[in-house]
């Protein structure tokens, strides 16, 4: 009979090794026959009759099957199988056929492969039992886009076989008879395959054989495997039925679910939100649900919930420091200036001295008033002292004054909030301040009589308090990453005219802590001192006593701002 293949015969360098295992399994037209050896060898075949009888010998090669005699195996035309070792090197195994079919022998990997003619058809596959056949049947999904060196929850059943120039369709009606399901090829799937396959789950050597010949495969409903051209299955899917489903969407929101199966749409596929349910509704064909409902699978989960309690410690400190000496001559008959005290003086020349408040200028005679330091008085002191000294007609009044205070301010400020994970949290505990600004020239034109334009006046409003912004992100190891904005302001009446000053505290960072750790996101120490000295001038600056004729104030203003935020994953009850 004239074989399907060519005669190959391959010689091997004897290095010896066990006859291990012989397996049967069924290619197509063709039963496949794998004799194990460990170590290369050197095979010889040759075919007798009476009855029909395939011989293979195999030289330098130890027996090390189960038994001899293999009876009744009745598979791909093999009735029987006898083994022994014939020599001391060389094992002979011995194939009884039910008819004479054509047959190639080659070498193999793992030992050397016989391929014969199937005169009966499909049947199940034996071994000799020193390696069994995984018996699990997988399910496969061909179009899946794993890779293939991603571990499987349950793996296939291995093949190992080889082909060369075999007809595309050979190899498939392969594949469909080793795994017992049904695989169906399309009008324009043609060419030739060349493969090695060693040990390999079939499903993933079916998957790699399609890619590699611009084939893909899509398992229906049915389970049959349908096997097409990629032009001739983007062809089908432009006139494939278009389905229409609702997909609720629990956690995430339908606009966000939106954006993300947007681009897996086909042409005519189309995707609408309903705000009211929070679903998606989408038309599209099969495969396109299929793939949408497990990305909806993926992403619409449950998120973390992240509370984060910030602390805002604000201390003003005010250290204020005053004393000085001022002085009042008076003449009880002549000048008298009365801004440090009332005094009494003679007006009339009666003799009488009447008391008086304001200032007496006298321009005639002899007289003289004086005044040291009047304007530079301390503002509300805390301590003062009088005295007076009286030459004659003239008396003289000082006065020492005195104050030393110390003002605290503490501000904390504790707000908290709880967000979703990549959600942003704002939370604001203050006021809004008006304020007004006048516009000289807002008024138009000029006003009557060439007159300037009348002002008009405007109020806008400034927001100051306690200001909370945060994101947080919950990562795999269970820290969070947290982007983080806070704010204390306060309005304050300027010094001039200008209305309100504005004094903020802001801290904006970026950073990764432990669940519940407490971390410094900003800390700031202002101090801020003056000093100013008001007196008598050439006296003050005499040593010793200049003291007695000046004024000095020491104003110290110390602010220290601290910001903790201590952020904890909020764990589902459930």
């Amino acid at each position: 009979m004239t074989s399907m293949f060519a005669l190959w015969a391959g010689t091997l360098l004897a290095l010896g090794g066990p006859v291990t295992e012989v397996t049967i399994t069924p290619m197509a037209s063709q039963t496949s026959v794998l004799i194990s050896v460990q170590g290369e060898v050197e095979f010889r075949d040759f075919t007798m009759e009476g009855p029909h009888r395939l011989v293979v010998d195999l030289m330098g090669a130890d027996h090390a099957l189960p038994r001899d005699d293999f009876a009744a195996l009745n598979r791909g035309g093999i009735v029987s199988m006898r083994t022994s070792q014939y020599s001391d090197e060389v094992v002979r195994l011995v194939f009884v056929l039910d008819r004479p079919l054509g047959y190639a022998v080659v070498s193999d990997p793992r030992g050397v492969r016989i391929s014969l003619e199937n005169p009966t058809g499909d049947f199940e596959p034996w071994s000799s039992g020193a390696v069994a056949l995984p018996a699990a049947t997988p399910v496969f999904d061909p179009t899946s886009m794993v890779p293939a060196s991603a571990a499987p929850m349950q793996e296939a059943r291995r093949i190992s076989v080889t082909w060369t120039e075999a007809p595309i369709n050979d190899v498939l009606l392969a594949f469909a008879a080793f795994s017992g399901r049904s695989i169906v090829p399309g009008s324009n799937v043609d060419g030739f395959v060349t493969a090695d396959i060693n040990d390999q789950p079939w499903d993933v050597a079916l998957r790699t054989i399609l890619q590699g010949q611009g084939l893909a495969a899509q398992e229906q409903e049915s389970g049959i495997i349908r096997v097409d051209n990629i032009a001739d299955l983007n062809d089908r899917e432009a006139i494939e039925q278009l389905f229409t489903r609702a997909y609720r969407i629990s956690y995430a929101t339908a606009a966000e679910a939106q954006i993300a199966i947007q681009p897996l749409l086909t042409e005519r596929g189309n995707v609408t939100i309903s705000q009211s349910t929070n679903t998606l509704i989408v038309s599209d064909i099969q495969r396109i649900h299929d793939d949408i409902g497990q990305l909806i699978g993926e992403l619409d989960v449950e998120t973390p919930q992240v509370s984060i309690q910030a602390k805002i410690i604000f201390v003003n400190r005010t250290d204020l420091d005053e004393l000085g000496v001022t002085y009042e001559l008076k003449d009880s008959r002549g000048n008298q200036l009365n801004q440090l005290s009332d005094g009494r003086a003679d007006l009339d020349g009666d003799g009488i001295a009447e008391a008086i408040e304001e200032p007496v200028v006298a321009l005639g005679g002899n007289s003289v008033a004086a005044l040291g330091n009047a304007t530079a008085r301390v503002t509300a002191p805390t301590l003062q002292i009088l005295t007076s000294l009286v030459m004659g007609r003239h008396q003289l009044i000082a006065f020492i004054d005195a104050l030393s205070s110390v003002n605290l301010s503490d501000v904390e400020a504790t707000p908290q909030v709880t967000v979703l994970d990549n959600q942003t949290a704002d939370i604001l505990v203050g006021e809004i301040t008006p304020i007004r600004t006048i516009d000289a020239g807002a008024g138009g034109g000029a006003a009557a009589g060439g007159g300037a334009a009348f002002p008009v006046a405007q109020v806008a409003q400034q927001e100051t308090g306690i200001k909370l912004q945060a994101t947080p992100t919950v990562t795999d190891n269970g820290q969070i990453v947290l982007q983080v904005l806070a704010e204390r302001s306060a309005a304050e009446l300027a010094d001039s005219d200008a209305g309100f000053i504005f004094r903020t505290q802001r801290a904006q960072t970026r950073v990764l802590v432990q669940d519940g750790e407490t971390v410094v996101i900003g800390g700031l120490t202002q101090t801020e001192r003056t000093e100013a000295v008001a007196g008598i001038p050439i006296l003050m600056d005499l040593p010793l006593i200049g003291g007695l004729f000046r004024t000095r104030r020491n104003n110290q203003i110390q602010r220290d701002l601290i910001i903790l935020v201590t952020p904890t994953i909020v764990r589902s009850s459930l």
